[in-house]
């Protein structure tokens, strides 16, 4: 495979020598992210995204040094002692709940209010719609049986697999190894894991994933879920400050 050349906006996030420096370095690269309605851009959830997935998972000896570099197609390229990993990230929501999110940001609606269960198929709303639903906080359908857990890996498999359509793109720069980073924002109030993961590796294998990903990250505000082809690990999220 021939290495892409260098694209002109690629810019050092995180670089360690030796396992001894990655903690500092992750902490100096850290980001603050603003609320939606507060000036957030779509590269500081990226950044915010890469320092905890590279904070929260293992290391070993041989994988340093290490290079983070934000670039665009991939998002970013992750080097561990010379080994050239391209990464895509997106973020796990539906169109209308981050407009929902702006909203309340912007000071629409009570602090604490009811959820409802996202839909990937749901047509957009305008956010004169989403002001009345959000006045009147109604409950909506809620979830019964394991469908918290169903919905949340239809929704991975549905953003795994836009990535997976991207990189089959003509002229898609292509890396020794390629991960994917899925940002969560999806609502699952009292997600089970033992139940969803499972579930989640039928659903992955079923799309025929490690044809393209070497692995996949889930990462919330608690959790990061790492997959391959043959393993699943689940780690604490370290936020790095």
């Amino acid at each position: 495979m021939a290495t892409p050349a260098p694209a002109s906006d690629e810019c050092v996030i995180v670089e360690a020598e030796r396992v001894d420096q990655i903690s500092s370095r992750l902490r100096a690269a850290n980001v603050s992210v603003p609320g939606r309605a507060s000036g957030r851009h779509k590269e500081q959830v990226e950044v915010y995204s890469l320092v905890r997935v590279l904070g929260s998972r293992p290391y070993a000896l041989t994988d340093f040094p290490l290079k983070l570099i934000k670039r665009e197609r991939p998002d970013f390229l992750l080097t561990l002692d010379g080994t050239q990993i391209g990464i895509e990230h997106t973020e796990a929501i539906t169109r209308n709940a981050a407009k929902e999110a702006f909203l309340r940001d912007g000071g629409a609606g009570p602090a604490v209010h009811f959820v409802r269960p996202p839909s990937l198929t749901e047509p957009a709303k305008s956010s004169q719609e989403l002001r009345a639903e959000i006045a009147a906080d109604k409950g909506g359908p809620g979830w019964v049986g394991d469908s918290v857990e169903s919905g949340w890996v239809a929704a991975m498999k549905f953003f795994v697999m836009k990535k997976f359509q991207l990189l089959q793109k003509e002229g898609y720069p292509r890396f020794e190894r390629t991960w994917l980073v899925i940002y969560d924002n999806w609502t699952a109030p009292i997600l089970n894991l033992m139940t969803a993961l499972p579930l989640l590796r039928a659903s992955l294998d079923s799309l025929a994933t490690w044809s393209l990903f070497d692995r996949v990250f889930i990462l919330d505000e608690n959790e990061l879920i790492e997959i391959d082809s043959s393993t699943i690990h689940v780690y604490c999220v370290n936020h790095c400050r």
